[in-house]
């Protein structure tokens, strides 16, 4: 069964126009004139299990763009989505119970909690049974390298150690799509290269 299936989306946003000066601003409390931006254009790809793939591109290309419509928080304005079988923005929940996805300026951990301290809440949130989290983050503790900051408060981390507080966060639900859209920080190389040859 393909993973994930992706026909032809497009994603438009519709961008209001500033009008100049103090009477154009006045005209635009009662009108508006929008310009259309898109933001991804036509693409089409399937994704089976246990295959990896990668976006790459300039900034604005519609990578992030691409990975929020795969989960469901956009809507595409045309084409059609299907991960596992669902239309993504039509059963958000349970489509997020098997993604795990890290956006680079997000995160999901709580700032002025330890790491393990957010780690063990989001536990809880996604309702993992104890003995499956406990070999989970064992696992994937060691192999991303966390041990020494579990508990610091996240606020503190370096932005290196926060990222791979959030690829922790992200996979220890067991997912079966992960997806990070972040920047890759010269600290968090070597363990991401050995978590992602893992998976």
């Amino acid at each position: 069964m393909t993973l994930i299936q992706v026909r032809d989306i497009r994603k438009e946003f519709q961008i209001a126009r500033k009008r100049d000066g103090f009477w154009g601003g006045v005209r635009g409390l009662f009108s508006q004139d929008y310009e259309t931006k898109p933001a991804v254009n036509g693409i089409s790809f399937d994704i089976q299990p246990g295959e990896m793939i990668g976006f790459i591109g300039p900034n604005g290309a519609g990578k992030s763009t691409t990975i929020k419509m795969l989960t469901g928080i956009l809507v595409p304005t045309s084409g059609e989505i299907t991960v596992m079988g669902r239309i993504p923005h039509k059963h958000r929940e349970q489509n997020a119970a098997n993604l795990g996805v890290v956006f680079g300026q997000r995160t999901q951990l709580w700032w002025d909690l330890p790491l393990i301290e957010s780690i063990e809440l989001l536990k809880y949130v996604y309702k993992i049974p104890e003995a499956s989290f406990r070999r989970n983050f064992a696992m994937l503790s060691e192999l991303l390298g966390v041990e020494s900051f579990l508990h610091t408060p996240v606020r503190q981390l370096s932005l290196g150690q926060r990222m791979r507080g959030d690829l922790l966060a992200a996979s220890f639900t067991n997912p079966l799509f992960y997806s990070s859209t972040s920047r890759r920080s010269a600290s968090t190389l070597s363990p991401k290269r050995k978590f992602e040859s893992s998976l």
